[in-house]
């Protein structure tokens, strides 16, 4: 038997970026024909049954290349030139396979946990921008930058959500001349549903950033996942010098004051006595450290690695991680 995919190339690319190979290395790795593996992912070539469920041991979402796998026989392709029943099965097979896909582009926007903590992620780090491809046609991409020795773990764990929830492929790079890295989400029906039911700007943010009312309305047990996505972005832990750094602070910062604002009577309201200074909106003092973890919490590992520290060390000094 052999196996084709509506999208190999996703496929490919999903399994070398779990393994964090190229696909050379990767086909080096596990024994795999470097040549065959390229027009795998090109679609030149279906896949042997024996090769797909080996390369589906190294994929991230093995259920769904599983329920969007088109089973043919080895002869299919000798079948198909010469028999017209087959060429309408297989087109219908097409179709079906090919509606299944377009279901995952399709982005269903939830109020829940999930989208939040995604939305202030957005907010904190990230930018949608529109711009014109070869062929003149618009396109639209998200991206979410950070610290490519601090933050690849976050983007690690974003990506997986947006997966979990949507089904959606994000690509990750990280650039060898800087250290920063980049999260790329290519997916129009989501930056038009950000913007229009959402109010996130397209193209430069900060003249018009705002936390949406749409959420702001909503039970604080949901819309404090937008303030952690916020703290894991744009955010920060650590302790004043003058005071031997006994005494951590969390600050949030933005160049928006009229966001800083928003964020400030979020936490005002629940009892947490958040205060604006400059471009950030801070919490301070060793109890309302420790109810902000307990209660907004942390996905950013450098976050959670300061606040741990500080627990066992009673102060938390500068540049604990290395950076």
């Amino acid at each position: 038997m052999r196996i084709k995919l509506t999208n190999p190339s996703l496929f490919i690319d999903e399994i070398t970026y779990k393994s964090r190979l190229n696909i050379k290395d990767f086909s080096k790795k596990h024994n795999i024909n470097y040549s065959n593996l390229k027009q795998w992912r090109r679609g030149e070539k279906t896949f042997p049954d024996k090769v797909f469920k080996k390369l589906l041991i190294y994929s991230p979402r093995k259920n769904y290349w599983k329920s969007n796998a088109e089973i043919l026989n080895d002869n299919w392709g000798n079948k198909k030139g010469g028999e017209n029943s087959n060429r309408k099965n297989n087109g219908e097979k097409r179709m079906k396979y090919a509606r299944k896909f377009r279901k995952i582009t399709e982005v269903n926007i939830r109020l829940n946990k999930n989208f939040c903590e995604f939305y202030g992620a957005l907010l904190g780090d990230g930018c949608i921008s529109k711009y014109k491809d070869k062929k003149n046609n618009e396109k639209f991409v998200i991206m979410l930058s950070g610290n490519k020795k601090l933050d690849w773990k976050y983007w690690r764990y974003l990506k997986e959500l947006l997966s979990k929830e949507y089904g959606l492929y994000s690509y990750y790079y990280e650039y060898k001349d800087k250290n920063s890295c980049v999260l790329f989400i290519r997916n129009k029906c989501l930056c038009l549903e950000l913007n229009n039911n959402f109010k996130f700007p397209i193209g430069i943010k900060y003249r018009e950033l705002k936390i949406d009312k749409k959420i702001i309305d909503l039970d604080w047990e949901i819309k404090k996942l937008v303030i952690r996505g916020l703290f894991d972005t744009d955010g920060s832990v650590y302790g004043k010098r003058n005071e031997s750094y006994k005494y951590p602070i969390i600050s949030i910062k933005s160049k928006k004051e009229g966001f800083l604002q928003q964020i400030k009577d979020l936490l005002n309201r629940e009892g947490y006595p958040a205060y604006i200074s400059g471009e950030n909106v801070s919490v301070r003092g060793k109890k309302n450290i420790n109810r902000w973890f307990s209660d907004i919490g942390s996905s950013n590992e450098r976050n959670i690695k300061k606040y741990e520290y500080w627990r066992r060390n009673k102060f938390l000094p500068p540049n604990i991680l290395g950076s």
